[in-house]
């Protein structure tokens, strides 16, 4: 049954992502200078594409292994705890995002998660801040997406 798993997720994901990429690919992609509404969705969208290929290709070949890493994978608590951990930090996120702002919310988002899966704080702190800054250029400044600022 598990291997019947590890094979049926990544098709569904590998549908999803494709029907995902044929509503992406009607939005403008843009230039290279200035990228349009659809760069960053079809980019997502052929990232996951890739992704469920690879898990699919790799759960119908190797069955047994995909099988043995769940069976080793499942009855580990800290990794509970680390996917927990993500979770909540996630949930988080999403519900201060309105009200700290984005550059604020992503960098406490992702300076928490890293640190939660066993990176030093130094790290951790230099990432949220270096990801938070690129992505909201990326997104705020680039292309022009409106992102909550926060109270300032």
């Amino acid at each position: 049954e598990a291997v019947m798993v590890a094979r049926l997720v990544p098709l569904v994901i590998l549908v999803a992502s494709g029907i995902y990429l044929t509503q992406a690919m009607k939005l403008p992609l843009g230039t290279a200078a200035k990228p349009g509404a659809g760069f960053y969705p079809v980019a997502v969208a052929v990232f996951a594409c890739v992704v469920a290929l690879v898990a699919g290709a790799r759960a119908f070949l190797s069955p047994q292994a995909v099988l043995a890493e769940e069976i080793s994978e499942a009855a580990d608590p800290a990794r509970r705890r680390r996917v927990a951990g993500a979770v909540g930090a996630l949930v988080a996120f999403c519900l201060t995002l309105p009200w700290i702002g984005y550059p604020i919310a992503a960098f406490g988002f992702v300076s928490v998660v890293l640190w939660g899966l066993g990176g030093r704080w130094q790290a951790a702190l230099l990432m949220g801040t270096l990801s938070s800054a690129g992505s909201y250029y990326l997104f705020g400044v680039l292309l022009d997406v409106p992102l909550p600022r926060g109270p300032w």
